[in-house]
């Protein structure tokens, strides 16, 4: 079967989405029954081809009242010209199946088509009805474009052969507000990502490596949204009293943020050193605000860390409360802080947590994406 992967960005690129993009290629590509080509759009643009795209979807009131370029088709602005240039290239070749991330506008001349993702513009208005904001990394003054993005966008995800999810949580938008039958969207999750490291091989339970200094681990690009600062506070909470010492090691951040003594920041690291990390570390930490799936929970799990994350968006489909982890509810630091003692101060309960992440890591990987997808798309 002769499948094109689209785009737009670099598919075989391993820092593209943080390597899942090309994780995925390379589990579809080693079954035997697929022939894979990679197509990057962006690779494609122009300067006139960007302008024109600009200038046919402008909104010229808004462009005008707020003197920058505003489309008429909010956050998907880009989608017209890469749908275009998706048509163009399937044109000039015969592909058996379409798989997108992102999701392109249908077309009489593409092949069956299946999109992959992890999130939705319904999917961030849904959040907005729950919490009354945005996910974090939009304004408050992105929901106008977030709902035009939504209506523009609808009709590719309603009129696919299949819509792959990386959640339940998706899934559940995509049937109830973004109208998509039932029957086509299919949850196949995602897998760790060990681009570049050798994938570890931790045969059974850890324990803390020093029971009077416990290093706790986050992993995240924003400092409000991956909830770096209620992790400083927690840790602040838990040296208060008591003897025991936690450090907080934080990675992922470009830039430096307000802590303590008992905070390391490593900024931005590989991912050798971040293998070095899940293999040095206690307890996995991240109390994101919003996270549509948490591949690091993932990558976390399979080096035997318990984890503790927040329940909302898909965390609690990785993270069961009482067994591989616990969920916090709010963003009170005291309650971080008592979900973190509670795993790392008892051995026996740590074990047992560190157990089941183990089993449970190993439900998400990139061989069992590949191979549920090519059930769907088979027909089996």
């Amino acid at each position: 079967m002769k499948i094109c992967m689209a785009a737009a960005f670099d598919i075989r690129n391993a820092r593209s989405w943080s390597g899942t993009p090309y994780s995925l290629f390379c589990a579809l590509d080693a079954l035997p029954q697929t022939e894979i080509d990679t197509l990057d759009l962006s690779a494609l643009h122009t300067g006139v081809l960007l302008r024109r795209n600009t200038l046919r979807h402008l909104d010229v009131a808004r462009t005008l009242r707020e003197k920058k370029a505003v489309s008429k088709l909010g956050v998907s602005r880009m989608n017209p010209l890469n749908s275009s240039l998706l048509r163009k290239h399937c044109s000039k070749d015969d592909y058996d199946v379409l798989l997108e991330f992102g999701g392109f506008l249908p077309s009489k001349d593409l092949p069956p088509y299946y999109v992959y993702t992890d999130s939705s513009h319904d999917l961030s208005l849904d959040f907005y009805a729950e919490q009354g904001h945005l996910p974090y990394g939009y304004r408050a003054e992105d929901l106008e474009d977030v709902r035009r993005a939504a209506a523009f966008v609808r009709p590719i995800y309603q009129n696919a052969q299949g819509v792959f999810c990386m959640s339940r949580w998706l899934a559940r938008s995509m049937i109830e507000t973004t109208g998509v039958p039932a029957e086509r969207v299919h949850v196949v999750y995602a897998g760790a990502n060990w681009h570049g490291v050798t994938a570890p091989s931790v045969g059974h339970a850890r324990a803390v490596g020093d029971p009077q200094q416990i290093h706790l681990l986050l992993t995240g690009v924003t400092y409000i949204g991956k909830g770096v600062d209620l992790a400083v506070q927690a840790v602040e909470r838990l040296n208060e009293s008591g003897s025991v010492r936690y450090v907080l090691h934080v990675c992922g951040l470009r830039e430096d943020f307000p802590h303590g003594d008992n905070v390391v920041n490593h900024g931005f690291v590989d991912k050798t050193a971040l293998s070095e990390l899940l293999g040095s570390c206690d307890l996995f930490v991240l109390p994101s605000r919003f996270d549509c799936f948490g591949i690091a929970f993932v990558e976390a799990m399979a080096y035997g860390l318990p984890c503790v994350g927040r329940n909302i968006c898909a965390m609690p489909e990785i993270i069961d409360r009482g067994s591989n982890g616990e969920l916090i509810e709010s963003d009170d630091p005291q309650e971080l802080a008592s979900a973190i003692r509670k795993i790392c101060e008892d051995p026996a309960l740590y074990a047992r947590y560190s157990e089941s992440a183990l089993q449970k890591a190993k439900r998400f990987t990139w061989e069992n994406v590949a191979r549920d997808m090519m059930r769907v798309i088979e027909g089996k």
